[in-house]
């Protein structure tokens, strides 16, 4: 994570630790595996949970077409969570995974117990390709 953030005399604080989530992510979160091919979730379904990769690949679509990979660490669903929406895309294993599930209370747990969580999420929207968030 490289944020820049202004400290109270106007000077520049850089932040440039990588955080890894995952660990809290797995005590706060309903851990749940996949095998590989399974699909995760669907366009249309209701969103309940945002995930968080502990292990594996998930392979993101949209209309049938791939538009990410999401990697060990990366976070998926969060928009949907954030904005109570149907999902938008499909989430397939592409390996087997073992995912972190954090719905609302569990999100607001994690932001509590580890507030840069919250930089990480707005990261991981910023990061999301322009196909995910033209959908």
């Amino acid at each position: 994570m490289n944020v820049t953030v202004t400290g109270p005399g106007g000077e520049f604080i850089g932040l440039e630790e990588e955080t890894d989530f995952r660990p809290i992510a797995r005590t706060l979160g309903k851990v749940k595996t996949f095998p590989a091919e399974e699909v995760i979730f669907r366009e249309g379904d209701a969103s309940r949970y945002m995930y968080v990769v502990l292990k594996g690949k998930v392979e993101v679509s949209a209309k049938r077409k791939v538009i990410e990979t999401v990697q060990e660490g990366q976070a998926l669903g969060i928009l949907s969570l954030l904005d109570k929406s149907p999902r938008r895309i499909t989430a397939r294993a592409v390996e087997p995974c073992e995912l972190a599930l954090l719905d609302e209370k569990r999100f607001g747990a994690m932001v509590e117990q580890e507030p840069n969580f919250i930089w990480f999420v707005m990261e991981e929207l910023g990061s999301l390709p322009r196909a995910a968030t033209a959908l």
